[in-house]
């Protein structure tokens, strides 16, 4: 193992706890924001004229809040007692610490609406497949009334349950790296020093080529770095493509110029 391998295991041992953490948060966000569509099969006589309804987007803009409040700050922390006693007077922490609150709120407000929605928007294409296959299904064995609601109730239930896994799994190793890399560099750019920052190559087995061919690529803190042709300021940036950046574990780290 290569030290800059070390490096990185190293610095995603520390994600993978955040990773597990919100697991379970963001199965439960995808789980409620589907009880209107559990209602709707409750009220129709027929399953045949089952709409998807309005989903409840509420319980995944809740989880997206809840993990950048935690992991961006804590990360963003981090950073910032990292390099505190050479730059930071202790009485400039609690500013700190209103500031990248405010800055996680505002960044949410940019950044999150369009996941959010999409999130629902792949919720309901998802749902309208499931409804399409389950309902020819259940009719063809001469289920109706009671019966078949409560069967597709069920199946719903247990489809979903899988989908929701492997959608929880892209979701929250995404959101966690993009947050703490975000996070960090905001508590580092908070220090007012002039410093470098390094693209950290992900050592996995599925990393992309193109972010493996960018390990150790410096630049400016302020500065983008150049990934498959995309300017990104860190890995996961919203600013890259979904290729590009999607279930990216990518890190970043700074160097004094």
């Amino acid at each position: 193992m290569t030290p800059r391998e070390r490096q990185w295991r190293s610095t995603d041992r520390q994600k993978a706890a955040y990773r597990n953490n919100f697991k379970p948060v963001f199965m439960r966000a995808l789980e409620d924001q589907i009880q209107p569509l559990y209602q709707k099969v409750e009220e129709v006589s027929d399953i045949r004229d089952i709409e998807v309804p309005p989903l409840d987007n509420g319980p995944i803009e809740a989880a997206y809040k809840k993990l950048y409040m935690v992991t961006a700050v804590d990360y963003a922390k981090a950073k910032r007692r990292q390099w505190k006693k050479s730059f930071v007077k202790q009485s400039e922490d609690e500013i700190f610490e209103d500031l990248i609150m405010e800055n996680i709120l505002t960044y949410l407000e940019l950044h999150a609406g369009e996941t959010i929605v999409a999130a629902g928007d792949t919720s309901v294409i998802l749902i309208q497949k499931l409804l399409k296959t389950l309902i020819p299904e259940i009719l063809d064995q001469g289920i109706g009334g009671g019966e078949a609601q409560t069967m597709l109730r069920d199946q719903i239930q247990s489809q979903w349950h899988q989908m929701k896994y492997f959608r929880t799994e892209r979701i929250v190793r995404t959101e966690v790296n993009r947050a703490s890399n975000w996070g960090g560099l905001e508590g580092t750019k908070s220090l007012g020093v002039a410093m470098d920052k390094v693209w950290l190559s992900a050592f996995a087995g599925e990393s992309r080529d193109e972010h493996m061919a960018a390990d150790g690529q410096k630049v400016d803190l302020y500065e983008p770095f150049e990934v498959w042709g995309e300017q990104l300021q860190y890995p996961g940036d919203p600013a890259g493509s979904p290729a590009n950046v999607i279930n990216c574990l990518c890190g970043i780290y700074e160097q004094l110029k």
